[in-house]
């Protein structure tokens, strides 16, 4: 008989990657979708609508193979499942914490995907942190859930050299089909208790809040200018990293070429040229495009795992 999963999810590369995965590897009898906060407003309305677009195609996928689609929903979920009777839940890049309770519907427990190298960069947004900190490789981790934040024991995990600059939405893609990988290598085997629980090392650990504008922001006095060049290239078109004389953000396209030449600048100061900014740093020059048609408050549902994540559900 097939594994019976549930699984949690948005309309990111990574729910789409897994729920694909988990069908071929299980019976998918059910996907759990965010509930939004209540109405408050036409800017609420409109982010409520961008966000039940971004689950559309996730939404679709889930019937396709007959799945029940749910809102989260903390009153109700729980009996749900219940109903369901799942073998497993399963997570990927959803914006809620799941309780105690919920994880113990399923026989087997659940288990989750993160795009990072567990147990660095714990927490809502993993790969602004690997970009941020400057890391030189990324990757994804499937693991055990407990009642912690992405603490629980470590099934499997593939690393990808971070090349310098490269787009977060097409890393996080590459993310998503790899995790998806482990995911459905691992789904066959729990249920004969063949797949690893390996303790996460709390000395290594790391745990990153969800990035703010007004305190994560280049630091010219320390930054060189090939750091800003790979954070600018791999994060500039989705968060808000440059701004104006008066604190305004910047949007920006594509970065265009690192220029490590001497000049007389203050690093931080920020120019217009024909093709878009020229940011003159540490040792060097980052020229970067005009920003993209895109409205500002989509792009980061088009490029990353999910929303803010609430401390539980």
């Amino acid at each position: 008989m097939s594994l019976r999963v549930v699984l949690f999810g948005t309309g990111s590369p990574l729910s789409l990657a897994a729920l694909a995965a988990a069908s071929r590897a299980a019976a998918v009898v059910a996907v759990v979708t965010p509930s939004g906060p209540p109405l408050r407003g036409v800017r609420s309305a409109v982010r409520r609508l961008a966000r039940r677009r971004a689950t559309a195609p996730f939404r679709r996928l889930a019937r396709g193979p007959g799945a029940e689609v749910l809102r989260f929903d903390a009153a109700r979920l729980e009996a749900e499942l219940v109903r369901l009777a799942p073998d497993l839940l399963c997570v990927a890049s959803f914006p809620r914490l799941l309780r105690p309770a919920l994880l113990e519907t399923a026989r087997f427990g659940a288990v989750g995907l993160h795009t990072s190298l567990l147990p660095r960069h714990r927490g809502p947004d993993p790969l602004f942190w690997t970009y941020f900190q400057d890391d030189r490789e990324a990757g994804v981790t499937l693991y055990w859930l407990d009642a912690g934040e992405d603490t629980g024991d470590l099934i499997d995990q593939e690393s990808v050299p971070l090349a310098r600059g490269r787009p977060v939405a097409e890393l996080y893609a590459e993310l998503a089909r790899r995790g998806a990988t482990l995911l459905e290598r691992a789904l066959p085997e729990i249920p004969a208790g063949r797949v690893a629980r390996r303790p996460q090392s709390s000395s290594q650990a790391t745990r990153e809040p969800r990035p703010d504008p007004r305190t994560c922001r280049i630091d010219w006095e320390s930054w060189s200018a090939e750091r800003v060049f790979h954070v600018l290239g791999g994060l500039g078109e989705v968060y808000p990293l440059l701004a104006d004389a008066s604190g305004r953000p910047l949007r920006v396209g594509p970065v265009r070429r690192l220029l490590p030449q001497p000049h007389d600048r203050q690093p931080g100061t920020i120019e217009l040229d024909a093709g878009g900014l020229r940011v003159y740093c540490l040792h060097g020059v980052v020229e970067v495009s005009a920003a993209r048609s895109t409205p500002r408050m989509l792009r980061p549902l088009l490029a990353m795992p999910g929303w803010s994540r609430p401390r539980s559900g």
